[in-house]
């Protein structure tokens, strides 16, 4: 082997014919060079991709990711990148005895007179079983397809913008808000059901008894 040349294994971490795929595509105004650059430095992920924690390089086709799910547990397990072409493509896969087994690739393509670039993401994954499994289903099963998505439109904001997209975008930001809402909401249900009501039982127990003296 040359000096220099990298050198990348042959193990397969998701066979073809198992686990859950992703492809997902998002067109990013900056240059080609400018968004491979970015995604390169794996450190930046966490910076769009909601769920991961933390991406650790070890060298130059290793690195630790740890993911936090659902449940508010983390898994992680150790990546390494198969190919790489400058500016063109990223693929990694998981290597053996990952929490979960991945492997995917990214696509940087030229888009708007070189103005801009088509950023595809193809994922495939295979969640572990158990209640572990049922944890990281929600972040990588049930709603893998949406939260790349999500992920995408993010990096595409951060990259345009300098910043990741307003909360209303955001599923998850949507159904928090409404959450918030609810709890703000909830005092004066309180005070509606417990003195509100009551009080207007009370008022109606009166009147009746009221109109009932007049009446006799």
């Amino acid at each position: 082997m040359k000096t220099g040349q990298q050198q990348f294994s042959h193990h397969v971490s998701v066979p073809s014919d198992e686990g859950t795929k992703v492809d997902k595509t998002v067109t990013i105004n900056r240059p080609v060079a400018e968004v491979y650059s970015f995604w390169r430095r794996f450190q930046n992920l966490p910076r769009f991709m909601s769920h991961l924690q933390s991406v650790t390089e070890r060298d130059k086709l290793h690195s630790h990711w740890v993911v936090k799910t659902a449940g508010g547990q983390t898994v992680e397990w150790d990546a390494e990148i198969i190919e790489q072409r400058e500016n063109e493509l990223i693929s990694w896969r998981s290597t053996p005895g990952a929490d979960v087994g991945n492997a995917g690739s990214v696509w940087f393509t030229p888009a708007n007179g070189g103005l801009g670039t088509r950023v595809r993401v193809e994922l495939m994954y295979v969640p572990p079983t158990g209640k572990l499994g049922a944890a990281v289903g929600k972040v990588f099963w049930r709603e893998g397809p949406s939260e790349i998505a999500h992920d995408l439109r993010r990096l595409k904001s951060l990259l345009e913008t300098g910043e990741p997209p307003e909360g209303g975008t955001d599923h998850r930001s949507t159904r928090a808000t409404a959450a918030k809402r609810k709890a703000a909401h909830a005092p004066h249900d309180y005070v509606h059901e417990r003195v509100v009501l009551p009080s207007v039982a009370l008022g109606c127990f009166l009147l009746g008894y009221i109109l009932g003296q007049r009446r006799g």
